[in-house]
């Protein structure tokens, strides 16, 4: 009897082994942002962390983790380091794409990992286009997944923003009327691969105009200071911005300032007419071209491109028409005038 118990007892340790093989254990992967957020054309970096989590002392054999990480289209992969910066030390790169929905690193761990270790790197990426960056890491095996190991803790994911990069640090900007013209100046603190400046004017903040473009200072991290002149400011509400322009063709927009003039408006008489009718203008040099329209909204009338102050309406039926006045500067004011037989 006493030999029976001592049989079973081995039995059970023996199906306890089998259930538990030697070389079982569970190891996790885990990847963190070292920056949230990036500039595009910047570079960032993930760190990626392998652990052997098994209950048991277990050592993971060399040569079988197979880390995969993966990047959107928007970050591209630089290098992948050691966590002090040093050259990838234990570690095989097996792959390292980046082509169009393939921005992949696969690597190979060709050192044991003990338990309870854990084996570190990091990845350099570089932001090209803005907008969130997706950055996943699963943990695959060379040789196949080893008994014991849970699949739960063999994938993370992270982000990593991508933010426009302004050519310049704008200080400041400023737009004043001075006498019939608005004066712009601006300055920046840095200014890093910047191209020109476009300056734009706007009557109500959706249709843009460039009526000026200046070179900008290409690099620098000291105080520089630009100006301009818009000679040819709407009568009324003036917006006016920067479009700030790299070489690379990224770009960005300051804020918007405001300059409102009131000039003489322009007046045209008589009004009714039956032969001829004037149109008096501040400055005639600024009016590029005339239309008018009849009630019917058909052109009876286009001057081109060199308009003449005293219209003959003798040839117009009687009724209402639309004068069109259009401004160098873009601006196109509307008159109502009457024509009586």
């Amino acid at each position: 009897m006493k030999t029976k118990k001592l049989l079973q007892g081995f039995l059970i340790v023996a199906c306890t082994c089998a259930i538990r093989p030697s070389n079982a254990q569970d190891v996790s992967i885990n990847i963190t942002p070292l920056q949230t957020e990036i500039l595009n054309k910047t570079i960032g970096e993930v760190e990626v962390v392998i652990c052997n989590e098994d209950p048991d002392p277990i050592t993971a054999p060399a040569n079988n983790l197979r880390p995969l990480i993966s990047f959107s289209d928007n970050l591209t992969i630089t290098e992948v380091v050691n966590p002090d910066g040093s050259p990838l030390t234990n570690f095989t790169i097996q792959e390292l794409t980046n082509d169009p929905e393939n921005h992949n690193l696969r690597l190979l761990y060709t050192a044991d990992l003990a338990n309870p270790e854990c084996v570190t790197f990091r990845i350099r990426f570089q932001g090209n286009t803005v907008g969130n960056g997706f950055i996943t890491s699963t943990l695959g095996f060379e040789n196949g997944q080893l008994p014991g190991n849970d699949p739960s803790n063999d994938n993370s994911g992270t982000t990593t923003l991508v933010l426009v990069n302004l050519p310049v640090t704008l200080k400041e900007f400023n737009a004043e009327a001075e006498g019939k013209v608005t004066q712009l100046n601006w300055a920046t603190t840095e200014e890093t691969n910047s191209d020109h400046f476009d300056v734009q004017r706007s009557q109500d903040g959706k249709h843009w105009t460039t009526f000026q473009t200046v070179a900008a200072q290409g690099e620098s991290t000291v105080l520089k200071t630009y100006e301009a002149v818009d000679n040819d400011p709407f009568n009324g509400e003036n917006l006016y911005r920067l479009h700030m322009i790299d070489k690379d063709g990224t770009s960005a927009y300051s804020s918007i300032r405001n300059v409102k003039f009131e000039f003489e408006p322009t007046v045209l008489f008589p009004n009714p007419a039956s032969d001829y009718v004037t149109i008096k203008a501040v400055d005639w040099a600024k009016v590029k071209e005339v239309e008018i329209m009849d009630a019917n909204g058909r052109e009876v009338y286009h001057s081109g491109n060199k308009p003449v102050a005293k219209l003959n309406v003798t040839a117009f039926a009687a009724g209402i028409y639309t004068v069109h006045v259009k401004a160098t500067n873009g601006a196109v004011n509307k008159y109502k005038i009457a024509v009586a037989r």
